[in-house]
């Protein structure tokens, strides 16, 4: 029996970590395509909206619970502007300043001083998909997040939210909230 040391099998077993790992990835933004109703990031996002959520633990676990003010301004041309304001239950609050830009393509990009370069979006049908790194170092934590963020609108004015936040692959938390619009 040939046996192989753990220095040579440490690759292969990357390998097939990485691979794993892809094999979870979410549907991609397009299988949306043909619902409704459809997704207007700058109809959505301007004026106030109220959101009602919730940040779950790796395990599952309710960490936190909030209610979500968000303000925007859209230019009539590409920029929106979007102040959120979080109070958490234990009474702490966070306030974020976001800049998106709409691309001629079509796709979103923002910026907000707890991002990592830039959080690129794209819509399709009822859905806005983005990406990015949060810099959690100004909420009290000292880890950097890549989060999947997925907007969904469920009925006019009404939008769903689900992001997961990750490190190495691997989800640290999740995020699940409800938008309504004024």
């Amino acid at each position: 029996m040939t046996r192989f040391p753990l220095r040579r099998s440490a690759p292969i077993v990357t390998l097939a970590a990485v691979a794993l790992l892809c094999a979870c990835a979410r549907q991609p933004v397009t299988a949306f395509a043909d619902r409704t109703p459809v997704f207007d990031v700058a109809a959505f996002y301007s004026g106030h909206s109220r959101g009602y959520g919730f940040v779950f633990s790796r395990g599952g676990d309710v960490v936190r619970q909030f209610t979500a003010d968000e303000n925007g301004t859209w230019d009539g041309k590409s920029l929106l502007t979007l102040h959120e304001h979080y109070l958490f239950s234990d009474g702490k609050t966070q306030d974020r300043d976001w800049r998106y830009v709409r691309n001629p393509d079509g796709t979103w990009t923002g910026r907000t001083p707890e991002i990592v370069g830039v959080a690129t979006g794209t819509v399709s049908g009822n859905a806005f998909h983005q990406n990015y790194e949060f810099d959690l170092t100004k909420s009290g934590s000292n880890h950097t997040l890549a989060f999947d963020d997925w907007q969904w609108m469920v009925a006019p004015k009404v939008m769903m939210n689900r992001a997961w936040g990750s490190k190495l692959g691997i989800d640290f938390a999740e995020i699940q909230a409800t938008f309504i619009h004024d």
